[in-house]
């Protein structure tokens, strides 16, 4: 049997840096891989950010990758409003979903 180990690896630290004692203002992860950078879109609840302890914590386990981490800033209202809709109101997801609060 023939496994792809980059895949399970990166699949593997993603969960670890993202899932894993997930941040409560974290709403939505998404993220998108070209060649050798990886980026991600988080959307956080408005007036929080990322730790910059999560942030370094990304770069170092994804260290064969280019990270850039964009950050949105959303009220709870405004990411409740697409509620009953596939995409997003304010923003579009990156290639690959990684985490969604939202109801569909």
């Amino acid at each position: 049997m023939k496994y792809n180990f980059d895949y399970i690896n990166l699949k593997y630290n993603l969960i670890s840096c993202f899932l894993i004692k997930a941040d409560k203002s974290v709403l939505d992860i998404s993220y998108s891989i070209t060649d050798k950078q990886i980026t991600f879109q988080v959307v956080l609840l408005e007036g929080f950010v990322l730790s910059q302890e999560r942030i370094e914590n990304v770069k170092r386990r994804l260290a064969g990758f280019n990270v850039v981490i964009t950050q949105i800033y959303l009220t709870k209202e405004q990411f409740n409003e697409s509620k009953g809709e596939w995409q997003p109101r304010y923003y579009k997801w990156l290639d690959y979903l990684l985490f969604s609060k939202a109801e569909i």
